[in-house]
């Protein structure tokens, strides 16, 4: 018997090829767990102090939590029009109609492939600084180097495809897992140095005391800066998704998965960006920290190495199952840009592949991860080269977010079906917010975020993202154009009919 589920993936295309085993908790978990506050916070508070100060991280997080939510909901309610696998560049080639389809689907695709692999090597290489600066909390004499830290962060890649080549429901235990952590780890961490801080700051220095330390004359350049921490933060949501094809009633719960991740993950960010800044003992003493993790100098500070300790257990098991969710949601990416034959023939063929028992997608994990990898091998020689990699992961997921959502705004703005999660007369002003957002940020990110501008300094992602854009480019024009049309039907109308009648006739039974 068809599920309804069933008929609506086939009304976009697509046959039913992976189990439905996931329900609202896995779906709105997976993007949860890539957002991964506990992460975000952790790994980029420290740059806030210098761009803007504790009251700019505090303006950073309102102002960039309203704007994000206006970019998840935007994509939410198209979403819960067209629930698949392939998500953004399947919403960008179905909205931007036969002229723009193709077009704004490849590079959708393309640009939100490489955002995602560079994304999974950031929190590789996070889960590596962690895990040494958990080590140097007891052997401080311990020296930490490039390639130990490349070393771990490859070994992190190669376990997070691992566990993704086993069970779905060894990825639903992990997703489950990752909530529960998040939550209630954001709650512990943030009650605990509250509680164990020798003093607490003043409320002036948290909301009023602004700071500029990047090396330029201008405060209000500075807090602007200040606002890549929480945008560095909000990313991924899309997961959700991702994995709509393996989620019940994904029209309802991937749409919801998306909005529901954001909205919980700003309120407890907040909470744990608040706590930490009135923790503070000594900015100077976390900024000149000799942790990988910078962070780490203040939790030493407020609670002792027992403490930072449990601590840094709990962000390293949130880190681990924020990689883990990232290769599930990238992997489907490339599962289903293969089906849609994005790869070519000979390659979409091999890459469109799960396997028979456990209807994983193996193929698409493993080259994900091998990508990951070799991309990596980049921090074995270079600190600086690898610190671009969050940046163009967070250029490149915003700008795949946005290309569908200019195309629902621009070209489908009165051929749109909305599904039963739509924003009503409020859409089009929320998606060109969204536009508008993205755009802003794409070119903060390109700018210097320390100056004077060294060879050490440089902000690389712009031209990592300039050279990847290029490549797509040539790839388009070149080749591509002539042969890929946009997603690929694999159902035919016969079979979309018999799935209805077969449905309805359950109905009448029923």
């Amino acid at each position: 018997m068809a599920t309804e589920d069933e008929i609506r993936l086939a009304k976009l295309g697509y046959k039913q090829e992976f189990k439905r085993g996931f329900k609202f908790i896995h779906n709105f978990g997976v993007s949860f767990t890539i957002v991964s506050i506990i992460i975000g916070v952790n790994t980029l508070l420290s740059y806030a102090l210098v761009a803007g100060g504790s009251a700019g991280a505090i303006i950073g997080w309102l102002v960039v939590s309203a704007l994000v939510l206006c970019v998840a909901y935007s994509l939410t309610e198209i979403c819960s029009a067209m629930p698949t696998a392939g998500g953004l560049y399947y919403w960008a080639a179905k909205l931007g109609g036969d002229n723009w389809g193709p077009f704004f689907a490849w590079y959708t695709a393309w640009i939100g492939i490489i955002g995602g692999v560079s994304g999974s090597i950031s929190v590789a290489f996070s889960i590596s600084q962690f895990t040494w600066s958990l080590v140097l909390v007891w052997h401080p004499e311990v020296e930490v180097t490039l390639v130990k830290l490349a070393a771990l962060a490859e070994a992190a890649l190669l376990l997070a495809a691992i566990l993704n080549s086993l069970h779905d429901q060894v990825i639903a235990k992990i997703v489950e897992l990752s909530v529960y952590s998040h939550i209630f780890g954001t709650f512990f961490i943030g009650i605990l140095v509250l509680v164990k801080a020798p003093k607490l700051q003043s409320a002036s220095f948290v909301f009023q005391q602004f700071e500029n330390l990047t090396g330029q004359d201008s405060m209000g350049f500075a807090v602007l800066l200040g606002l890549l921490f929480p945008s560095w933060t909000f990313l991924g949501f899309d997961a959700s998704a991702h994995i709509a094809e393996e989620t019940v009633d994904s029209h309802i719960h991937a749409a919801r998965g998306i909005s529901s991740s954001v909205t919980i993950a700003v309120v407890i960010g907040f909470f744990l960006t608040i706590s930490v800044l009135f923790s503070i003992q000594d900015v100077q003493s976390i900024l000149t920290s000799p942790y990988p993790q910078t962070i780490t100098q203040l939790y030493m500070d407020v609670a002792g190495p027992v403490w930072t300790t449990v601590i840094l257990i709990i962000v390293l098991i949130c880190s681990c199952c924020c990689l883990v969710c990232s290769v599930t949601a990238n992997s489907r990416v490339v599962y289903a840009w293969s089906r849609d034959r994005g790869f070519g023939t000979t390659l979409s063929q091999y890459f469109y592949y799960a396997h028979p028992t456990s209807r994983l997608p193996l193929r698409a994990v493993w080259l994900v991860v091998f990508a990951s990898m070799a991309l990596a091998c980049i921090g074995f020689g270079s600190n600086v080269a690898l610190s671009a990699f969050s940046s163009v992961a967070t250029i490149g997921y915003m700008v795949s977010y946005v290309i569908p959502i200019f195309s629902k705004a621009v070209v489908a703005r009165d051929s749109f079906k909305p599904g039963p999660i739509n924003m009503g007369r409020l859409s089009p002003i929320v998606n060109w917010i969204s536009i508008a957002w993205v755009t802003c940020i794409t070119l903060l990110f390109s700018l210097p975020s320390t100056y004077p501008v060294t060879g050490t300094n440089l902000n690389y992602a712009p031209i990592l993202v300039v050279f990847y854009i290029g490549v797509i480019t040539v790839a388009w024009f070149v080749s591509a154009k002539n042969w890929f049309h946009g997603p690929v039907s694999h159902i035919s109308d016969e079979e979309l009919a018999d799935l209805e009648k077969v449905n309805a006739t359950k109905d009448v039974s029923a």
